[in-house]
Order: structure tokens, then sequence, then C-alpha cells
């Protein structure tokens, strides 16, 4: 494989890291999820904060959520976030984000801040990979 196509297709850190990707627009959840499967990922999807919580209650060991930040359900995308963080510390997340504005408040929670729409699959490997990496190097 060349180089070129190595950027294009960036494998994860590990073969067995696993994705979820919460996002109630099932088009855009599809394509993201399939783009990380291609890279590598055990990915999982969830439409709604219940189907969320539902995958961190199964006991699988989750390395990091894509989660829309308006996801559709009975937690909001910011308390759901809290209720990760403090329940599964080892759980990477990045958020996702249709409205500019949520971007202050994404700010508080998440160390690399917002990933506002549209963009690109390979721009949510590539946070991933910096926040898996920032995850490692500390003690």
């Amino acid at each position: 494989m060349s180089s070129e196509n190595a950027k294009e297709n960036p494998a994860p850190r590990a073969a067995a890291d696993t994705a979820v990707v919460a996002e109630s627009d099932i088009l855009a959840r599809l394509v993201l999820a399939q783009y990380l499967r291609e890279c590598g990922y055990e990915v999982l999807e969830a439409a709604t904060s219940e189907d969320v919580l539902a995958l961190f209650r199964s006991g699988r060991k989750i390395d990091v959520i894509l989660l829309d930040a308006q996801i559709s359900g009975g937690l909001a995308g910011f308390t759901l976030t809290r209720q990760i963080r403090e329940k599964y510390p080892d759980t990477e997340i990045v958020l996702t984000f249709g409205i500019v504005k949520a971007a202050e408040k994404a700010g508080e929670i998440c160390d690399q801040g917002p990933l506002e729409r549209p963009y690109h699959p390979q721009e949510i490997v590539k946070r991933i990979k910096r926040l898996r990496r920032n995850r490692a190097s500390k003690p």
C-alpha cells in the first residue's frame, strides 16, 4: 500500500478498539460506522441515549464513543457525556454538533472540543488517535 493510501485510510492504533457511533441521523450514523469499520474498528451503533446506556451496561469494553450532542432519547447529549465520564473514565468521547453555540459548553466536557458538522470521517479517526495517544502518554 502506498503512503498516500495509508493517509486516506488510516488504521486504528489497535485492531481491537471498539467505537460506538451514537447518532440519531441514520444516514450520518451509517456512513461514519462503515468508515470506521473499514479502518479496522469494531463498531457498535446507537440511535438514542437509551441505546448508548444499554451498550455501556452490557459490560463490553468501549474505547471511544462518537456522540451527537443532540441525540434523541431521555438524556441530552451533555448529560449523557457527564455520566459516561463519571462511570467509564477510560472511554474517550468525541462530541459532534450541528449547532455552533454548543461548542462553548462542549469545551468544558471534552479534551479536544467539539467536532462540527459537516465533518469528514477521516477527521474522526484522527481525533480518536489523538485522544488515545494522549491517554497512553498520561502517567
